[in-house]
């Protein structure tokens, strides 16, 4: 672990180098950013063996049906417990089109989760990305299948019924939170995507259960990075 990066704001690398800013040749590369090479290998192989996936339509091709069965939906956890569970560790890798699936690759994994890795290591990033789909996605799945039964009229928790959910994001989100505990002021790092969320919402019109998602796994990659750096 490099621990020169607390002297900045951003303590992002550039995806070819190292933490302590030196170029990696290919097998150092591969060594030390093994979690971002085989996620992106992984999601941009399913686009262009399946194409991109849908959030609604399940049923204009055997390549959304077979998507949509992987993808996270909030009504399994009651009609179908053992595919809610099996879906956490598929929808990450599943994204509904080219703003998606770019914003993942170019924002998350090639600016944020890249940085982690040459700082922390693979195995932790790894640990911390995917341990978002089964803390703040069952959370959410929980709250929604609650919230219904306490307010069956809410279009809020209606909605969440109505489509599945899928992408890197917070996973994506978790270990930018972890990342800022080796900010020198983390509490600007964690303001960006409250921000980034405020204006998602005003005047993007993204859906607020995505924007409580993100916020979530950033504050808890926060508190989950800061506790391990702690202990």
């Amino acid at each position: 672990m490099n621990t020169n990066q607390n002297d900045r704001i951003f303590p992002f690398v550039w995806p070819w180098k190292g933490a302590n800013n030196q170029p990696l040749n290919i097998r150092e590369l591969a060594k030390q950013k093994t979690f971002s090479i085989y996620y992106l290998v992984v999601i941009w192989s399913i686009i262009g063996l399946l194409g991109f996936a849908s959030t609604r339509n399940c049923e204009d091709t055997w390549q959304l049906a077979l998507q949509c069965d992987f993808a996270f939906w909030v009504k399994n956890l009651r009609e179908d417990p053992l595919i809610f569970i099996r879906n956490l560790f598929t929808t990450l890798f599943l994204h509904n089109g080219f703003d998606h699936i770019l914003f993942v690759s170019i924002l998350g994994i090639l600016l944020i989760v890249q940085s982690h890795e040459a700082i922390f290591g693979p195995k932790t990033t790894a640990l911390l990305f995917l341990s978002a789909y089964v803390t703040v996605a069952p959370f959410f799945g929980v709250f929604y299948t609650v919230g219904l039964d306490l307010f069956p009229d809410s279009r809020f928790m209606q909605f969440a019924f109505e489509r599945n959910w899928m992408g890197g994001s917070i996973g994506m989100f978790q270990v930018y939170g972890a990342l800022a505990t080796k900010s020198k002021k983390p509490w600007v790092m964690l303001m960006i995507p409250v921000v980034f969320e405020a204006i998602n919402l005003s005047l993007l019109g993204i859906d607020l259960h995505i924007s409580l998602m993100h916020l979530m796994a950033t504050f808890l990659g926060y508190g989950i990075s800061f506790w391990l750096v702690k202990k």
